[in-house]
Formats: C-alpha cells, structure tokens, sequence
C-alpha cells in the first residue's frame, strides 16, 4: 500500500478527532486509535512520536520512518473510511523493527478491525 499525501493526516484537527470521537487499542510499545468517517473515501494514517518517547529528533524521526514503513506494509488489513493514528510509547525507542511491528498488528487486531485476507 502506497501512503500518499492524501492518505496522512496532517491537520491537528484531525487528530483532535480520533483522539475524542474515536476508540484506541495500547500494546506495549504504542497506542492506535481509531475513528470511522463515513466521508472518506479509503483509509488515514497519522502518527504521533512525541518528547516523552526521546528528547533526541533522530530517533523521533527513526520511529516515525518505521511506522510508515509498517503502516505500508499491513495498513491494507485495516477498513476503508476510517483514520488510525499510530502514537510511540517511551518503550518504542528501545525496540526493534520487528518488535514494533508484531505489536503494531497484535494492537491494531485488538481494535477488531482488522481483517486477515487484504
């Protein structure tokens, strides 16, 4: 799956949204959240990886660049018309690409939103 412009969120708004409208699923090295707008057309991704998971931007940066890389990898096992917003716990910093991963999909099945033949 390709993650587009048009398939992230960028405004703040958005992320307000699914914050406060929408359900969230913690695994052990992040939180998803989710909310179902009927008027999109396809899926959204954001992603969240604040001071509190490291002071330093590069690891910011190196997390942000292995959600994407998940997200573009599994994100087609996630329902069209909703946004996902993928946010790094302090624990993500000392994880693995795989270890990232495997909690990424064990939290997103705990949404029971995801669906196995994509």
């Amino acid at each position: 799956m390709e993650l587009s412009r048009k398939r992230r969120m960028l405004d703040w708004s958005e992320f307000r949204t699914v914050r406060t409208e929408g359900r969230s699923a913690a695994g052990r090295f992040l939180v998803i959240g989710s909310h179902l707008d009927p008027s999109l057309d396809g899926r959204r991704f954001g992603f969240i990886t604040s001071k509190k998971a490291s002071k330093k931007a590069v690891t910011r940066n190196l997390l942000r660049r292995r959600f994407r890389e998940i997200v573009r990898k599994w994100g087609d096992h996630l329902p069209d018309q909703y946004r996902f917003v993928t946010i790094a716990r302090f624990r993500a910093v000392g994880a693995t690409y795989q270890e990232l991963e495997a909690d990424w999909i064990k939290t997103a099945k705990r949404l029971n939103l995801w669906s196995e033949n994509a």
